[in-house]
Order: structure tokens, then sequence, then C-alpha cells
């Protein structure tokens, strides 16, 4: 299909547009329902449309749950000339290298939650503290934070920092923490 005809199929169906309206950057489901305003249910039946015409693509192939997409070379092609008509700007699509697995590993509520609250080496119960004032509405103890900590360090995106004068270890961003932290705080 050429880019008109695709952009005229877009429009016809005013979720399909607005979803891919929707992308800034590669998103989970839930992320596009949001920023999309849809209910996720919709969002999800629009996405397998998309993605079947080509135009999203599923970059964490072998996750069950939070599944990341990102728009192909066609789909960012009609995000530029639908943003075009609706007088919005278009985004740059160039982001830093990141392995979408993990990055979609990391959107579990409690997780992202942790991971935005790092800013600073800190212990588990200031990470509690910290992702609590950034949403009233999590439940999360300081257990639940170390047991994810845990998995974290297994995984590469915290490391320990060990303080003289303390007896257990602050946790610090890695790099790859730094990366998927900026990405999970732009969505």
């Amino acid at each position: 299909m050429a880019l008109t005809e695709v952009v005229r199929w877009l429009r016809q169906g005013e979720r399909r547009a607005s979803v891919v309206l929707a992308f800034r950057q590669p998103s989970t489901a839930t992320q596009l329902a949001g920023r999309a305003e849809l209910d996720r249910v919709a969002c999800c039946g629009t996405i397998r449309e998309l993605t079947r015409v080509g135009i999203v693509r599923c970059l964490n192939q072998s996750a069950r749950s939070s599944r990341v997409y990102g728009l192909t070379k066609l789909g960012r092609a009609c995000h530029r000339v639908l943003s075009e008509l609706a007088g919005e700007p278009a985004y740059c699509f160039e982001f830093p290298e990141v392995d979408w697995e993990l990055y979609g590993w990391v959107c579990y509520s409690h997780r992202s939650a942790i991971l935005k609250a790092m800013v600073t080496p800190m212990i588990p119960a200031h990470i509690k503290r910290r992702a609590r004032a950034n949403d009233e509405n999590l439940r999360m103890s300081a257990n639940n934070v170390r047991d994810v900590i845990r998995l974290f360090l297994a995984r590469g995106l915290v490391d320990p920092v060990r303080v003289r004068g303390r007896s257990h270890p602050m946790y610090a961003l890695t790099e790859t923490g730094e990366r998927i932290r900026a990405l999970l705080l732009a969505a």
C-alpha cells in the first residue's frame, strides 16, 4: 500500500490515528492507552490491527505481557503525516540502545516505580518513601523494594554502593538502569 492509502485508512478509524499519534517512543499497550486516552482493551485491538498492516511491530516478541511496541519505517512516515495534518510536532524516533526485553520486564508497576524513584544511591526504605511520594496510590513495603532490588541486581540495573559506617549497602543505577529510567520517565 502507498503511504497516502495507509494514512487514509488510519484516518478512517479514529482509534488507529490516535494510537499512531500517541507514539513518542517504544511503549507498552498500557502506556499508549493512557496517552491516546483509550481503554486498554481497545488499544490492544488497535495495536493488533496496526501490526497486521505493518505500521507497528513488537520489540520483545518472547514477552507474554508488557510487550513493547515500536513504529516501523512505514509507521514513522504515517506518524509524520498525521502529526502534520493535526498541526502537532512530529517526534524524532532516535533512542539510546536499550534491551527492549528488559524494558518490558521493568514496566510492571512496582518495578517501574522503584526505578523511577532512584535518583541517587539510596537504601530500600528511602526508595520506598520516594516511590510513594511520586504515586500516593502505590502500596509497597520496604521488603517489596528489597525483593525488586535483588531482581535488579541480577539483571544489571543497579549496583550496590558500600558506604563507610553503614552495615547495609545503598543502591545506585547502572548505565543500563539510567537509560531505562529515562525512557520510563518519558513514557
